[in-house]
């Protein structure tokens, strides 16, 4: 029981702490734009995957990483839609992904902020910025040394992108919503509480009388059970007065217990309470009590066998 007690312990503890621990990230949205851009291609099926920029993505790597990522873009951008959100800046990489998109798939909120391209990258991208990229390319390029970024708005305005109004929350602000709040809390205060019930129902068993020996009387072979209640003698050396019978002990006798006389159960109390009383099994020999419903055991007589067979 012990063992059983210390499993749920430790099954309660568990489950306590899961609604603490974060939720793992989504494989896509972890990396460099190159790991990301795996992970996305790798779940293309009949259908467009939208790709929704939660922060800029550089175009990192060196020159043939970077011609790699261009490419990979480029061979996927019939079935890459490309979202960014208000609030958010492309970087490089978020606006490579947007010029090689088709027009259809590049979903634009007016506040949103795309990165100017270095002219190192807009050369990067030559191969691949013909019509009808290359007014966009041209427009994204750093020029005259004018590096701000363009607005979501100016480009939709200019009908080279989609409008596609959308936020992204504040992970700094955003504290949970109030259900996750008293999740957790009302979780452990529950399995504290199932687990106080356990431990008193684990104790009450321990301690309620006779369990065992009440399952060993249901397991005889007898045809009637004395029940009537009856007064328990005090404690002292009772004297055998009358004939006795032999009789087998099956529950302790402490107290008073249960012995099998012609397979007749009765209620029966240790004579001797200076001695300890015999285990279930024994023989012992019975006589008249104070009443007609208890019994005196006593020890077997010389040449009795002492226990059952």
């Amino acid at each position: 029981m012990g063992r059983v007690l210390r499993v749920v312990v430790f099954l309660g503890i568990l489950f306590a702490l899961l609604p603490a621990v974060p939720a793992a990230a989504a494989p896509c949205e972890e990396g460099n734009l190159s790991d990301r851009l795996k992970c996305w291609t790798g779940r293309l099926d009949d259908d467009p995957v939208t790709l929704s920029l939660d922060r800029a993505l550089p175009l990192e790597g060196d020159k043939e990483t970077r011609a790699k990522i261009i490419k990979t873009i480029e061979e996927h951008s019939d079935k890459l839609a490309v979202q960014v959100p208000a609030g958010v800046s492309t970087g490089e990489g978020g606006t490579v992904l947007l010029i090689l998109a088709k027009r259809e798939n590049r979903l634009v909120d007016p506040d949103a902020r795309i990165d100017r391209l270095q002219q190192s990258t807009h050369d990067e991208l030559t191969t691949f910025c013909t019509e009808p990229r290359k007014s966009l390319c041209d427009d994204l390029v750093v020029q005259n040394g004018k590096q701000d970024p363009v607005s979501g708005q100016e480009l939709i305005s200019s009908r080279r992108v989609i409008e596609h109004r959308s936020y992204v929350a504040d992970a700094a602000e955003n504290k949970g919503s109030d259900f996750e709040k008293w999740l957790l809390p009302a979780t452990a205060t529950l399995l504290a509480l199932l687990l106080t019930v356990f431990v008193l129902v684990v104790r009450r068993t321990r301690t309620a009388p006779a369990t065992a020996s009440t399952a060993r009387i249901a397991d005889e072979p007898t045809r009637a059970l004395r029940t009537t209640p009856a007064r328990i003698p005090r404690a002292r050396s009772a004297t055998r007065t009358g004939p006795t019978h032999p009789a087998v002990v099956r529950t302790d006798l402490h107290p008073q217990g249960y012995v099998e006389l012609d397979r007749v159960l009765y209620r029966a109390v240790w004579a001797e309470p200076g001695q300890a009383a015999p285990p279930p099994g024994s023989r012992v020999d019975v006589a008249d009590g104070p009443d007609q419903d208890l019994l005196y055991a006593f020890p077997p007589a010389a040449g009795r066998h002492a226990h059952a067979r």
